[in-house]
């Protein structure tokens, strides 16, 4: 992954030589409005005031790599055994503070989380809490976040061909040995991750077959990764987008001159990552219960450069407040977490936009409700709830707003209904699995992209949910 992200640093660098991109000092033409208001938030509000029926909202990320990743932290976080940029891990748990996250599922590459031991793992320091289970064995850790009551729940997971999360220990080894085992794939690897307390993830899974899904059976899949966007070779090869139209755009919201939001420089290459879609769609439609997730997958490992706010373009922050995991969550504890991302009850926000707040999905049939992830009948009512913007977030000129229900289906969902009013409803006349997404044209942003506002501005999804199985 390393490679192809220098490489779109590469790109950047040879556009950024080029005669069409002004000086850092030419300013004007890039620039955004002197007064443009509000500063662009960011760090997000906690969640836990909004609640759904007998759930709260939880806020958090599925695939995040610390620097125990071998390829984290510029290839330098970890060297001969021991933490080798402090700064870096102080960037990874100030963004989980200043983002009010509540849960984070680490999921570092072997090597490297096969060569520490499983508390090693979860980076405790002075402050923070071990949680353990019933046999007083550490599985789980709450990080303190300064001068604040706030605490972010951390589990140990890993990147490799597949992607377990929320281990309870190292899994077995076997014949072989840990770092084997943690490369494994398919049915018998994601028994031994079950095995070791771990829900079986696949990330990526525009590169990743129907066959091999099937075959291995996971908990849930990435319907959205960060990197698949921004990697040329992935977006050429799996998207079928251009390699990197979006870098000398994305240059520009480095150069201290322009004052264009560096966090809305996501709008440069965001697209949806249709193939793994497609491919959710179909399992869902055949029956799989899979959790869809959105790949954060920060490193700080791609673009070194600052950005006009004095974080680098790849900063933990930056890429975590991009797009965040939403739960409905019964409690706080680990196995709360856990239970939500097991069952769906969870979708992707897109919260660089804003936080959705007041997004709703749910089925109600003759008053019994069941949530994402959850069963319902026939003729059941599905109903969704249309977000909005955050009291405060700048909202003039306000986005525009649809909401949009798809069936799933081989070879990608079918919409079922649609509409730009504050609540949808419809009558489930076809047994499936139906999900939810909210659109939005980030009008609001216009302000904070100076020329580039006509370039940029365009629907973009601001809520994947997970399903509902209508039987």
């Amino acid at each position: 992954m390393l490679a192809a992200m220098r490489t779109t640093v590469l790109l950047l660098l040879l556009i950024g030589c080029g005669s069409d991109v002004p000086s850092p000092d030419a300013g004007p033409p890039d620039a955004g409005p002197a007064d443009a208001g509000t500063p662009w938030p960011h760090a997000r509000a906690p969640l836990g005031a909004e609640t759904r029926r007998e759930f709260q909202l939880a806020r958090g990320i599925v695939h995040l790599h610390s620097p125990l990743s071998h390829d984290a932290c510029d290839g330098r976080g970890w060297a001969d055994g021991a933490l080798a940029d402090a700064a870096c891990l102080a960037h990874l748990r100030d963004a989980a503070c200043r983002l009010s996250m509540d849960v984070l599922f680490l999921t570092d590459h072997a090597p490297n989380v096969d060569t520490v031991s499983f508390e090693a793992a979860l980076w405790t320091a002075d402050g923070d809490e071990a949680i353990r289970n019933a046999d007083g064995a550490t599985v789980a850790a709450r990080w303190a976040c300064p001068g604040t009551a706030h605490r972010v729940l951390v589990t140990v997971g890993s990147e490799n061909r597949m992607m377990p999360v929320a281990l309870e220990r190292h899994p077995d080894v076997g014949a072989g040995t840990l770092e084997e085992a943690y490369d494994a794939d398919g049915p018998d690897a994601a028994a031994a991750f079950r095995a070791a307390g771990a829900l079986v993830f696949y990330a990526h899974t525009e590169s990743k077959t129907l066959e091999q899904i099937r075959a291995s059976r996971p908990d849930g899949i990435e319907i959205y990764n960060t990197h698949a966007n921004v990697a040329p070779n992935i977006r050429q090869e799996y998207l079928g987008l251009d390699a990197a139209g979006f870098a000398g755009t994305l240059l520009r919201f480095s150069q201290t001159g322009s004052r264009l939001e560096p966090d809305l420089s996501i709008l440069t290459f965001l697209s949806p990552n249709r193939p793994s879609l497609r491919t959710w769609d179909t399992l869902l439609a055949e029956g799989m219960r899979l959790t869809g997730t959105g790949g954060c997958d920060a490193h700080e490992n791609t673009f070194t450069q600052l950005m006009p706010d004095g974080e680098r373009g790849d900063s933990f922050r930056r890429m975590m407040v991009w797009h965040a995991q939403h739960f409905l969550v019964a409690g706080t504890d680990r196995a709360d977490y856990v239970e939500a991302l097991a069952r769906g009850r969870t979708y992707v926000a897109f919260e660089v936009f804003g936080t959705p707040m007041g997004f709703d999905f749910h089925a109600d049939l003759g008053g019994e409700i069941a949530e994402m992830g959850g069963e319902t009948a026939v003729g059941a009512v599905l109903r969704v709830t249309r977000p909005g913007l955050p009291e405060g977030f700048p909202s003039d000129p306000p986005p525009a707003l649809s909401v949009h229900l798809l069936r799933a289906a081989e070879g990608g969902a079918v919409e079922v209904a649609s509409g730009a009013g504050p609540t949808l409803e419809h009558v489930a006349a076809l047994p499936g699995a139906y999900r939810v997404e909210v659109r939005m044209v980030p009008e609001h942003a216009r302000p904070y992209l100076g020329r580039f506002a006509d370039e940029l501005v365009r629907e973009v999804v601001w809520v994947y949910s997970n399903p509902i199985h209508v039987l």
